[in-house]
């Protein structure tokens, strides 16, 4: 459903880019030529000529793109043109129209008229070609594309994967096969070039200790125990869960037991794999529209918040320095969105030597389950308790909102060691992208010592999220700053 509403915002965007640069190429063109009168030269290039022929695409659109015809898919270049000619019809139909009514000066210019519809069908059909072209080779290989894997017996895997690799917006990142226990594979094996990640008895600890946004599931038995086990497991980690309609129901029961600990908050939906109608599982899916809000917004901030990263670099930088050995910025990898891996920066608090120290202070961690946290931590050097207390230390990961790796608001990203030891539903606080801060970190976080509790509100704030949220988040969070409450 994303990779529909993608396509068609930038098929869009083409064709709104294609007139406006229709429209004033054959300006320019003409005016080269001394092919346009004094009085046509004293048009608003913008207002008067590009607005109306702006307007008359989108007006075009509604009828050229109504079949929805508009999926980015490889195919030979004459259907390109074809495309771009039967738009273009449509354009000149709707912009004369559109003139004629308001009795615009433009239609005594026949030589602009025409050079627009020529330019418009020319640079129509280049757009289309190069962008489609461009996306399929090139967008699976991007951190925005879907990480996706494959459970099913070794018979039905390669044409699976024959048909994932047609979705330009997935990345196939391996198969697991369920009908082998990996006995005798000492190298690692592939089926239509996609390695083999696991095998029957270890594909949940697989899904959860590796870097997947999506499972499809497709077995011959799909109500067996195994598979239904495996699919209720799936969806507690928040993973999008695709598999056959025959086992939705008996699937839904199971999640929604009131009997159980935790129960995931999902929704489900029709699909299909090529041909093939499956059931969709997953958490609240984010609308395209509000999940391009969110990233301007990060991007936005992370652009003001790196200024002032910058500048505390300079004022820091010589306090830690000074204070202790050691590089200003620390640099740790820790787990991102469902698995992914990244280094997250911050200035540095501790001592060099703080990670090895770690084990002999496990003894006192005042936390509950799989976090750290000791009031009085003797790695912590003294421009570090300062830099902690204040929240400065915080600073650069304003350049992996910037990068893309986290957002403002989000769930805090784990450690590696941390994220080995998660259960099944406790890697759901990652089914979104790590932020800054969050709904536990307002909720005071040196008050809550159970990462049950943690988990709870993260999985909170994912199953509600909006942007409001994240809005009333950021205000909490500048407040918690200035007034020093809850961050030690």
């Amino acid at each position: 459903m994303k990779r529909k509403k993608l396509e068609l915002a930038i098929t869009v965007l083409i064709y709104i880019m294609t007139a406006f640069m229709a429209s004033s190429l054959a300006v320019l063109i003409l005016r080269s030529y001394s092919k346009l009168t004094e009085e046509f030269l004293t048009f608003d290039l913008w207002m008067d000529l590009g607005v109306p022929a702006v307007i008359a695409e989108c007006l075009a659109m509604t009828i050229s793109l109504y079949n929805g015809r508009y999926e980015f898919e490889k195919k030979p270049f004459l259907e390109y043109v074809t495309a771009a000619l039967k738009s273009t019809v449509y354009f000149v139909g709707v912009w004369a129209a559109m003139l004629l009514i308001q009795k615009n000066d433009i239609t005594d210019s026949r030589y602009y008229f025409v050079a627009t519809v020529l330019l418009h069908f020319a640079i129509l059909t280049v757009l289309l070609y190069f962008v489609q072209k461009v996306m399929i080779a090139n967008f699976y290989k991007t951190d925005a594309a879907s990480l996706v894997a494959i459970i099913a017996e070794r018979k039905d895997a390669q044409k699976a994967s024959e048909l994932l690799k047609c979705d330009w917006s997935r990345r196939l990142v391996g198969i697991m096969l369920t009908d082998d226990d990996g006995t005798g594979h000492d190298s690692v094996e592939e089926i239509d070039h996609i390695p083999v990640i696991s095998y029957s008895r270890d594909i949940v600890d697989t899904v959860r200790n590796g870097a997947i946004d999506e499972v499809f599931i497709l077995e011959s038995d799909e109500r067996s125990e195994l598979i239904l086990k495996m699919s209720e497991e799936f969806a507690q980690m928040g993973i999008a869960l695709h598999l056959g309609l025959s086992s939705l129901k008996i699937l839904e029961d199971r999640l929604c037991d009131e009997t159980k600990e935790y129960i995931p908050k999902i929704q489900s939906r029709l699909g299909y794999l090529g041909r093939y109608p499956m059931a969709i599982l997953q958490p609240p899916v984010v609308k395209l529209r509000f999940e391009y809000a969110k990233r301007l917004m990060d991007i936005a901030g992370g652009l003001v918040g790196f200024c002032f990263a910058a500048i505390l670099y300079v004022i820091l930088g010589i306090a830690i320095k000074l204070d202790s050995p050691g590089p200003v910025i620390f640099a740790q990898e820790r787990i991102g969105k469902n698995g992914r891996r990244f280094k997250m920066y911050k200035f540095r608090s501790m001592y060099i030597d703080a990670e090895e120290r770690k084990a002999e202070l496990m003894k006192q961690n005042e936390m509950n389950g799989l976090m750290f946290k000791m009031k009085d931590d003797p790695r912590i050097t003294k421009v570090g308790k300062f830099i902690r207390k204040t929240s400065l230390d915080e600073f650069p990961q304003f350049v992996n909102v910037l990068l893309g790796d986290m957002s403002l608001v989000g769930t805090r990203p784990p450690t590696v060691n941390e994220f080995n030891r998660y259960s099944n539903y406790h890697k759901r606080r990652l089914s979104m992208k790590p932020g800054i801060t969050g709904m536990w970190q307002v909720s005071g976080r040196s008050d809550i010592t159970d990462f049950e509790e943690v988990v709870r509100l993260d999985c909170q704030y994912i199953d509600n999220w909006s942007l409001a949220l994240d809005f009333k988040i950021l205000v909490k969070t500048v407040l918690a700053v200035v007034m020093r409450k809850g961050s030690e």
